[in-house]
């Protein structure tokens, strides 16, 4: 809009200086070689002077070659016409006078026909009486005045044009100008997309000038390369998780099958002649089969959170006797691994309200996780603390182990996908790496955090929070 705004400006400024220049030549012209407008009607006095001097001797045609040195008969035509309306000598291409009515009619007048001026003069004797009439025809033009004349033509065809070709010449200067300044812009955006093509978005053209309507493409651009860039990283992603998963299972699967193929072929070498094994391969092939599904479970239910339209069932459950049902199963775990489970719950509502909306099945597979993660890492003759606190808005859930604690890895992965932790670190193999993965998921739906860390005397901890929702 700018750009033209200024052509239209320059043109209008280029075209009043070719104007003033074609009226300036008009005005003060030396050799006179183009006529004014008013040319011929400026000699009329000097006409009408030399006509009440010669009187009614002008009605004789004998004067009309003195009369022609008067009048300029290039650009004005003349009649000297009797008292009858008839014409003596002069201008025979048209009749202004029919009659001698006509003669006092329109004598002293002046009246236009066809773009031409006409001017009745009386011609006087020497008594001041009416004896005949001069009629002259001239133009207010200066094309009529100066036909053929090539200056004037040159002059009037320059107005004429001198807009549209200032139009024409401001717009090609500013389009070449606008063109240098918009060119490296246009050269970013312009590689940009064939980086794009490429699979190459390591670049940016944010911030690219030139123009208003310019920046506002690099920005949308910039933009849609960010958006596309997301979206590229996260379909990595999943390819990489999808590997992920594939060589996870394969992994994990691959050890109970192996124990379970073993034993079916001892089973069925050996398993008539020593009958006493038959239940301790049996119990084996048991737990191998049970340890299969529960990975090929954690795996089915980790696809079905990952998708938008999952959704929490949420009922009212009281949360002290649900805690407590926990506990007991928790304690029940502890000993038999040797390892001690204290459990504390404190209500610090006004109202002591015990009731809230939650999800108990996706909160206990949460807690059994957590817990669970912490018994595998906790040492014989150690100790895991579960503290419940509930409060006006939210409900924290804190798990602490007296084992080795978090790795720096860990902290940084544990809650990826697959992620199975530091072998140096675990006493117990072979699990899928989706426990606190999905814990993480389940709390987020909740609407709460889960966060981890070291305990400054030893061990691990885990907090979850969740927000207070009254049934």
């Amino acid at each position: 809009m700018g750009a033209f705004t200024l052509v239209l400006f320059y043109s209008f400024i280029g075209s009043m200086l070719v104007w003033g220049s074609t009226l300036y030549v008009l005005i003060n012209q030396t050799d006179k070689s183009i006529l004014p407008a008013n040319y011929y009607e400026q000699q009329i006095p000097q006409i009408l002077g030399y006509v009440d001097q010669q009187k009614d001797a002008l009605l004789s045609p004998s004067k009309q070659n003195a009369l022609e040195h008067v009048i300029l008969t290039k650009g004005m035509q003349y009649q000297i016409v009797n008292l009858m309306g008839q014409i003596v000598y002069g201008w025979k291409g048209q009749t202004f006078v029919n009659s001698p009515e006509d003669v006092l009619s329109k004598l002293n007048r002046s009246e236009k026909q066809g773009g031409k001026y006409i001017n009745y003069h009386p011609i006087l004797d020497s008594q001041k009486k009416l004896k005949g009439m001069l009629v002259l025809r001239y133009s207010l033009s200066v094309s009529s005045n100066n036909p053929g004349n090539g200056l004037l033509v040159m002059l009037i065809l320059c107005s004429l044009i001198a807009p549209f070709f200032f139009i024409v010449l401001f717009s090609f200067i500013f389009a070449r100008k606008l063109g240098k300044r918009l060119e490296p812009s246009i050269a970013r955006i312009i590689g940009g997309a064939r980086r794009i093509q490429q699979n190459d978005l390591n670049f940016s053209v944010a911030g690219a000038g030139g123009s208003k309507e310019l920046i506002e493409l690099s920005d949308a651009f910039e933009e849609m390369r960010i958006a596309l860039e997301h979206s590229l990283k996260w379909e990595w992603k999943l390819e990489q998780e999808r590997r992920d998963m594939i060589s996870a299972i394969a992994h994990d699967l691959r050890t109970p099958l192996t124990i379970i193929q073993g034993h079916v072929d001892n089973l069925i070498e050996s398993g008539a002649r020593r009958p006493e094994r038959l239940e301790k391969y049996l119990l084996t092939i048991q737990n191998s089969t049970q340890r299969a599904d529960k990975m090929l479970t954690e795996l089915l239910f980790m696809n079905k959170i990952d998708t938008p339209d999952f959704v929490l069932q949420y009922t009212s459950a009281d949360l002290l006797a649900l805690c407590e049902r926990k506990k007991d199963e928790y304690a029940l775990l502890c000993r038999e691994k040797w390892i001690a489970f204290d459990f504390f719950y404190v209500n610090r509502r006004c109202d002591q309200e015990q009731q809230f909306l939650v999800d108990t099945s996706r909160l206990e597979q949460v807690f059994d996780n957590v817990i669970t993660n912490s018994l595998r890492f906790t040492p014989v003759e150690g100790r895991i603390e579960w503290t419940v606190i509930v409060e006006e808005t939210q409900i924290t859930f804190d798990m602490k182990d007296t084992g080795k604690g978090f790795s720096t890895l860990d902290l940084r992965r544990m809650f990826d996908k697959f992620y199975t932790g530091d072998p140096s670190r675990s006493l117990d193999k072979g699990h899928s790496g989706l426990g606190l993965y999905t814990a993480q998921l389940l709390i987020a739906k909740h609407g709460g955090r889960i966060e981890a860390g070291n305990r400054v005397e030893g061990g691990a901890r885990v907090i979850i929070t969740v927000p207070c929702k009254k049934s």
